[in-house]
């Protein structure tokens, strides 16, 4: 079918909660971008409210309105909705792999009522590896106005104002084991124990978080005690235009996560300048290693700080990487995903037409 007749699409999405975590964003900024396009974009998630920590300019509705919904794409990345997407009526149905081993992934990927997304090179050839399936890519996703270095002689309060330590950011919480918070937290304590003497600065440990549902464990639960002598920061829920200063208040992002899909954290940290240290998973795409990134071979405490101490030690290799990061994260802006998700979705409508 020729592409006039597909112009203004009309989209919907299913997803778990609209909580402050990295999954829901890409389905709030895709929306938007959508939107923006003149497609019609509708976000369905259990009580249909609203988020109230992003803007996002499409439709809410409650789970309970899905049934009773016909959309021309529908879109899911969660396994406890499986059921509601597959009973649900669209055109096409597209299941985008956002992380790594989720429950029923053998039955997902090889269900033959929908085509498949990754949202990461990484996880693309995983998927296409393991359950010798097609795979299409709609990979990144950065937010290039929000999260950026900060231009001289920009007016309003510096974002650095702690001068007197080395100061070395993290994500995440010690019972999301996937992040890999004990990992860096002890590397950290390590590098501090090291300090080289021409530094003149010690260490500080920088963490953020969201709170997040009630059952689940505060972000600060276990992690000073676990710094013992370093000293740590947290902040929790902040907005995006807060989080994007407080990365530009650091000297270092360290990233120890396993089984990511699209790692938003690094992103983010490259976007606003900062050098990063980080696992291989979720950042193929970002991290080259010595080019725009120190990518640790092996996920372990020795590692990490060997890589942290390389960077504390050396300014200048930081802010090589720091540069070399920059030029490679501006190609993963929400546009150009959203550019690849349209092509996807044009094509597997002109191919079922």
């Amino acid at each position: 079918m020729p592409q006039s007749l597909f112009e203004n699409l009309d989209v919907g999405v299913l997803v778990p909660s609209i909580g402050v975590f990295g999954g829901v964003r890409r389905f709030i900024e895709i929306g938007n971008e959508l939107v923006n396009r003149g497609h019609r974009y509708v976000l369905y998630h259990p009580t249909g409210e609203p988020p109230n920590w992003l803007p996002f300019s499409g439709e809410t509705k409650p789970l309970s309105e899905l049934d009773r919904s016909r959309h021309q794409v529908l879109i899911c990345n969660d396994p406890p909705l499986l059921e509601k997407f597959e009973k649900a009526s669209a055109e096409l149905k597209l299941f985008y792999f956002v992380l790594e081993n989720i429950k029923n992934e053998r039955r997902i990927a090889r269900h033959r009522g929908w085509h498949l997304l990754a949202n990461s090179t990484g996880m693309h050839d995983r998927l296409r590896r393991k359950y010798r399936v097609p795979v299409h890519k709609v990979i990144g996703g950065i937010d290039l106005d929000t999260f950026c270095p900060r231009p001289a002689g920009a007016r309003g309060k510096p974002d650095r104002t702690d001068l007197d330590h080395y100061r070395i950011l993290t994500f995440g919480r010690l019972s999301r084991q996937k992040k890999g918070v004990p990992i860096v937290v002890s590397a950290v304590r390590a590098v501090a124990r090291s300090r080289p003497v021409i530094t003149g600065k010690p260490v500080k440990l920088v963490v953020f978080d969201a709170l997040g549902r009630g059952h689940e464990q505060d972000p600060r639960t276990g992690i000073e005690s676990l710094a013992r002598s370093v000293p740590v920061e947290f902040h929790l829920d902040l907005p995006q235009s807060d989080l994007a200063s407080l990365y530009r208040s650091c000297d270092l992002f360290v990233n120890a996560e396993k089984r990511a899909g699209w790692a938003n954290t690094v992103a983010e940290a490259m976007a606003c300048g900062l050098p990063v240290v980080c696992t291989r998973s979720g950042t193929r795409d970002l991290a080259a290693h010595g080019t725009t990134a120190w990518v640790v071979r092996w996920r372990h405490q020795f590692f990490v700080s060997r890589a942290i101490r390389t960077l504390y030690r050396d300014p200048a290799l930081g802010g090589r990487l720091s540069g070399g990061a920059l030029e490679r994260v501006r190609r993963f802006s929400w546009p150009h995903v959203v550019d690849q998700l349209e092509d996807v979705i044009r094509r597997q409508l002109a191919s079922s037409g």
